[in-house]
């Protein structure tokens, strides 16, 4: 004969992952909702709360896609499907993974550190965000109001990028210097 007649089930190390969970505590995400939503890249990266991750993501979909459609790769065309599926499926990964990271730092603390938001940008980024935004909205204005033409910019956008990866090596650089 049972001594308890009413035995309580033992906790289960992932109980995180029943659905129902995510109604009780409403930091606890998804994982497969963050896999479904990075169908379009990023999005399941930014339901997690990783918005800077967010938009470097959806910056690169973008740029493969333009790479694709751009009839310029010469032959290149199946090397850049493959690194385009490849990013793709990592894309998908990486959002159940993080989810599934988070609701486990969520489940162990009790005022868990969440990831990086918009309001959490350091004053360069938003500096250059800023910047970023004037010139192009200057541009877009003085192309469709006063009819000032880029077209050089159609030979000359891939100087963005060399600018871009010669200025995270400088800034690489400067952080592994010793401080004086």
């Amino acid at each position: 004969m049972n001594p308890n007649p009413n035995p309580q089930p033992e906790p289960q190390d992932a109980s995180y992952l029943r659905p129902r969970d995510y109604y009780r505590d409403p930091r606890l995400k998804s994982p497969i909702l963050a896999g479904l939503l990075s169908l379009m890249p990023g999005l399941g990266q930014a339901y997690l709360g990783f918005t800077r991750l967010a938009f470097i993501h959806g910056l690169s979909a973008a740029a493969f896609i333009a790479l694709m459609s751009s009839n310029r790769l010469g032959g290149l065309e199946p090397f850049v499907g493959v690194l385009m599926t490849f990013f793709w499926l990592y894309n998908l990964v990486d959002a159940h993974r993080r989810a599934l990271l988070v609701n486990d730092l969520v489940l162990r603390t009790e005022q868990p550190e969440l990831p990086d938001g918009l309001g959490q940008l350091s004053s360069a980024a938003r500096i250059g965000f800023g910047l970023a935004f004037l010139a192009f909205g200057t541009m877009s204005l003085l192309s469709t109001r006063f009819g000032v033409s880029f077209e050089w910019l159609l030979k000359w956008w891939p100087a963005a990028f060399i600018l871009l990866g010669l200025w995270l090596m400088v800034k690489a650089l400067r952080d592994r210097a010793p401080r004086a």
